[in-house]
């Protein structure tokens, strides 16, 4: 496969730049060269990649020890994934001594309410490399995890972040934590924010059709990419040290909508072809569009339509006692468990 010419030139002429998400060597090789500045993997993904690409993994697979079961085996079947991954991403990781160049992983998704048990996963996950930033979902556990975190000087990435309200609790929680690093004279650790917007917009998707809103997959495209956009207007004006991150697209168009932000993004290999084919057809273009309007009108159907996007939407819309509960958010987390944590077990 060639580069991907749309992709690099956000990467190279723009503010933004990309992941790839996905586990898979031959698609990480190809963003790479497409200017991709890391990698981004949850259990499904992982999953994948042990099953589709065995002949990698398979001598370290065979060498776990015979009385490993259960989570603590999927754990070490996620590590053997990793850190191959982190071999694949570390000369952009060296290149920008430490800036970029990471692989991102997931603590297990049904422990998103135990504190404890994430932050002792977390440090688990970072051992496997220092350039390894560790997943933690946005549940109201999990803002203070990510806070701890960042207070020990290890790379983050918040996800599940399905709203405003979650995106800012995590932006917030990273700067205690990182005030907290340097106080203890630690070396504070980059971090990147996954406002998983795809994973919101599946859950109005559901709700449209049970409710027969009569929105159109447009409508929820604009929607989704208008809360993304609210997402970095609200860290530009703020100034935080974190990272937003973009991810889940349900649309090339929601990725040339958020060209030239200060972002990173991170696009599945599918979304990475779809764009291709929509600069092809002429429905994108090479010029950053951050700063254009969505369709207000679209936008304000969904608003009128259904009241968890107004929740999702509006950066008080939700509290954070409310962020384990609200339908987007359970869905997400519950997606990584059955199509990704579940199956691991099976291996």
């Amino acid at each position: 496969m060639g580069d991907n010419g749309y992709l690099h030139w956000m990467a190279t002429q723009t503010d933004t730049k990309w992941c790839n998400d996905s586990a898979i060597e031959g698609d990480i090789k190809h963003a790479l060269a497409s200017g991709a500045i890391g990698c981004t993997s949850n259990p499904p993904l992982t999953y994948q990649a042990l099953t589709e690409t065995p002949e990698l993994f398979q001598d370290q697979v065979d060498a776990l020890p015979k009385a490993l079961t259960g989570d603590d085996r999927v754990v070490e079947l996620m590590g053997i994934v990793v850190r191959h991954i982190a071999k694949l991403v570390r000369p952009v990781f060296e290149e920008t001594k430490g800036a970029h160049g990471y692989i991102r992983t997931q603590v297990q998704p049904n422990l998103s309410g135990d504190a404890e048990a994430m932050l002792a996963m977390g440090k688990t996950l970072a051992s496997w490399g220092d350039n390894v930033m560790v997943k933690i979902p946005g549940t109201a556990a999990g803002i203070s995890v990510l806070e701890e975190l960042a207070a020990l000087g290890i790379p983050t990435t918040p996800t599940v972040c399905v709203s405003v309200a979650q995106i800012i609790a995590a932006a917030e929680a990273n700067e205690r934590g990182v005030k907290r690093a340097q106080a203890a004279g630690l070396q504070p650790a980059p971090s990147t924010a996954a406002f998983v917007m795809g994973r919101l917009q599946d859950f109005l998707t559901v709700l449209n059709e049970e409710r027969q809103a009569g929105l159109s997959k447009y409508d929820l495209d604009c929607a989704t990419l208008a809360a993304t956009k609210r997402c970095s207007a609200i860290f530009e004006e703020r100034g935080y040290r974190q990272q937003l991150m973009p991810a889940a697209f349900r649309s090339p168009h929601q990725v040339a909508g958020l060209s030239g932000a200060d972002v990173v993004m991170t696009i599945h290999p599918g979304y990475q072809a779809a764009v291709l084919e929509a600069e092809a057809a002429g429905d994108i273009l090479r010029e950053p569009a951050i700063n254009k309007p969505v369709d207000e009108l679209a936008v304000s159907r969904v608003y009128r339509a259904l009241p968890e996007f107004v929740q999702a939407y509006e950066p008080d819309g939700l509290r954070l006692q409310e962020f384990d509960a609200f339908g987007a958010t359970m869905m997400t987390l519950e997606g990584f468990d059955v199509t990704g944590w579940q199956k691991l077990r099976t291996l």
